[in-house]
């Protein structure tokens, strides 16, 4: 009778050789890639761009935000929705010009990972969700949802060609995010918070555009081969518009802070404004010295100082925000 195990010493019975097809092989993973490929196109790191939606109910109103939860998230949602699509639509468009960009040729349409059937497919889905989320909110939010979309698709098709007028379209759509979140709890509009969201946001668009200028400077290329908005903007001229929107975006930032329920706000203004300023410090810094400023999100989550900086300026802000809901001030 032969044992199911062998006596030690014994040699070892040889297992079949088992060959795969590496064109099987390839043939399995396609789903996959497609998968991550129209993931890739809904330019997931841009997502925490929506959380804007979350600010003013946050930071002027904590308890209105717990109660408004749902429609303050169905908001949130919506516009992750409505950007993704805007991403797509715009990615649809420039498929031919990024291939000729070294960063933009790797997107998944320009590189040929995603179809341009399966990318049409996808943004009618994604503006189908926009449209069902928003007809579960606010009418006033699905109003402001709506314009978003408008503008956005405005700029797709020709406002990105308008030196100044492009930067302005995406700092618009920014200040539409707190605006909706704003109406989706009820509280009051706050124009400090808006004039500093724009200006924040219209910093950080030609901070964009001035990496990109310099990029091309230092390669050798023409400006505006990409972008013809650049042919409009010089190195000196960015570095002063983006100091100046920098500059007002501080004053909002505290005047928004400063005009919250007394002495909640007026505390909270002077314990954060330090970190708002070593923001405005630091990106300064990253953009004139380190070469960076081509992708804002980019560079937040890489720049350790910034991350630490973020960390502990909304460690303050949700110790105040929860002093005022418990009236310990």
């Amino acid at each position: 009778m032969k044992h199911a195990l062998e006596a030690p010493g014994s040699p070892s019975p040889e297992l079949p050789v088992v060959s795969v097809d590496p064109a099987v092989a390839v043939e399995a993973l396609r789903p996959l890639a497609r998968v991550a490929g129209l993931f890739a196109l809904l330019r997931p790191r841009q997502w925490i761009k929506g959380s804007l939606v979350l600010t003013a109910p946050l930071v002027a109103s904590p308890g209105t935000a717990v109660t408004q939860i749902v429609p303050l998230l169905g908001t949130l949602l919506s516009f992750l929705a409505a950007s993704s699509a805007v991403y797509i639509f715009n990615d649809l468009r420039d498929r031919d010009r990024d291939r000729l960009h070294p960063v933009k040729r790797n997107r998944p349409l320009a590189s040929g990972r995603v179809s341009t059937s399966a990318a049409i497919t996808l943004l009618v889905v994604l503006l189908a969700g926009t449209a069902a989320l928003t007809a579960l909110l606010p009418a006033l939010v699905g109003v402001v949802v709506a314009g978003y979309l408008a503008i956005n698709l405005w700029y797709c098709l020709a406002l990105k060609h308008q030196p100044l007028v492009d930067v302005s379209v995406v700092s618009v759509g920014f200040v539409l995010r707190v605006l909706a979140g704003t109406i989706a709890v009820g509280i009051a509009v706050q124009p400090a918070l808006l004039i500093g969201v724009y200006c924040a946001c219209l910093a950080l668009s030609l901070g964009k555009r001035r990496h990109e200028l310099a990029a091309l400077s230092a390669a050798g290329g023409e400006a505006g081969e990409h972008r013809p908005a650049l042919r409009a903007y010089s190195v000196h001229f960015l570095d002063q518009v983006v100091l100046v929107n920098l500059v007002a975006a501080l004053v909002g930032y505290v005047a928004f802070i400063w005009a919250q329920t007394p002495p909640y706000g007026p505390v909270t203004a002077g314990l954060t404004f330090p970190f708002a300023a070593f923001a405005v410090h630091r990106y300064l810094q990253m953009i004139a010295m380190g070469g960076s400023g081509g992708d804002p999100v980019e560079d937040l989550f890489r720049d350790r100082a910034l991350l630490v900086n973020v960390g502990l300026w909304a460690a303050v802000l949700a110790q105040a925000m929860l002093a005022s809901v418990w009236h310990v001030w």
